[in-house]
């Protein structure tokens, strides 16, 4: 289980103002903050990597050049000077997978105790589907560093991947016991671990603990702590608090289709052929339209059937009467 980090207390106040900095969107101040961390700290991974994170995310979303300069940055970097630092860097910078591993096993070639080696070649195997490798990867960093956080993330994610079920529980709801205490790790990252943990709870029966955990997460932005929370409250019976999870998530990410078919879906539970559950599917099908990836095709073909299934129910209950 991932163990504590003791940070100094000036330290972990200029990390807290780093990060709430971020997620106020002020870029730029974080930038500046954490750069002067990790310039305070050389031999830091993770706070090195925290200052890169907010390099990238300083740059305007419409710049692929300017990231794609700053990517190159980091590998000239590591090869004018090799060091198990500047590969990491390089690697966690590279969107090619193959490219990153061969980055991770050149940092591990010049120290191969590196842990955040281990975690950024997992971290490339997982990208590949390689997934028995990356976790005896991802294992060897967290022996090497029993506090290394975002290793500890990506073995939660590998168990629960594997159907591991129990042992991923046990990770992440270890995990999050740690991060909540630690100013390096993002608001997002562990509002992401504990919908993550509360999907796992659905699937184990476990509702009333997922509720719980899933209504201290709410303030996710992008919806899906409520969404999962819906789904919690439906197995619990629940289902005008399901709805009205599911109608937070909306609000909270109006163009997500999954979520007007999670609505559809409640709807159609509480009367099977109310104009409620019609105006609902007839949304899915509509806002599917020319939408071209499998997903919203699958969904466009769900609410086809659901809507046709419907039609025919009434038809049947008309001939009945």
């Amino acid at each position: 289980m991932p163990e504590p980090t003791l940070l100094e207390e000036g330290t972990a106040e200029l990390l807290r103002g780093a990060r709430e900095s971020m997620e106020a969107g002020d870029v730029r101040g974080a930038r500046d903050r954490y750069a002067s961390l990790a310039a305070a700290h050389p031999d830091d991974p993770w706070l090195a990597s925290l200052a890169q994170e907010a390099r990238f995310a300083g740059l305007a979303p419409d710049s692929p050049e300017l990231a794609g300069n700053l990517r190159r940055s980091y590998r000239e970097a590591a090869e004018a000077q090799p060091g198990p630092l500047r590969y990491l860097l390089a690697a966690r910078a590279e969107p090619d997978a193959y490219a990153a591993l061969h980055l991770a096993e050149r940092s591990l070639e010049l120290d191969p105790e590196f842990a955040w080696g281990h975690y950024a070649r997992a971290h490339a195997l997982a990208r590949l589907g390689e997934t028995e490798d990356a976790r005896r990867a991802v294992e060897r960093a967290v022996v090497l560093e029993p506090g290394h956080l975002p290793a500890w993330w990506l073995l939660a994610w590998l168990r629960s991947h594997a159907g591991e079920q129990e042992r991923a529980i046990a990770t992440w709801s270890s995990w999050l016991e740690v991060a909540a205490q630690d100013p390096r790790v993002s608001t997002a990252a562990i509002t992401t671990a504990a919908c993550d943990l509360g999907v796992l709870l659905v699937r184990a029966q476990r509702h009333e603990e997922a509720t719980e955990l899933l209504e201290s997460a709410v303030a996710d932005s992008s919806g899906r702590s409520y969404s999962v929370l819906a789904a919690a409250a439906v197995e619990l019976g629940e289902l005008e608090g399901a709805l009205a999870s599911v109608r937070s998530a909306r609000e909270r990410d109006p163009d997500s289709l999954l979520y007007v078919v999670q609505e559809a879906l409640l709807l159609e539970r509480r009367a099977p052929s109310s104009r409620e559950a019609v105006a609902a599917w007839r949304e899915v099908y509509e806002r599917s339209e020319g939408l071209t990836d499998l997903g919203a095709l699958l969904q466009r073909a769900r609410a086809e059937a659901h809507l046709s299934s419907i039609e025919r129910d009434s038809v049947d209950e008309g001939v009945a009467d």
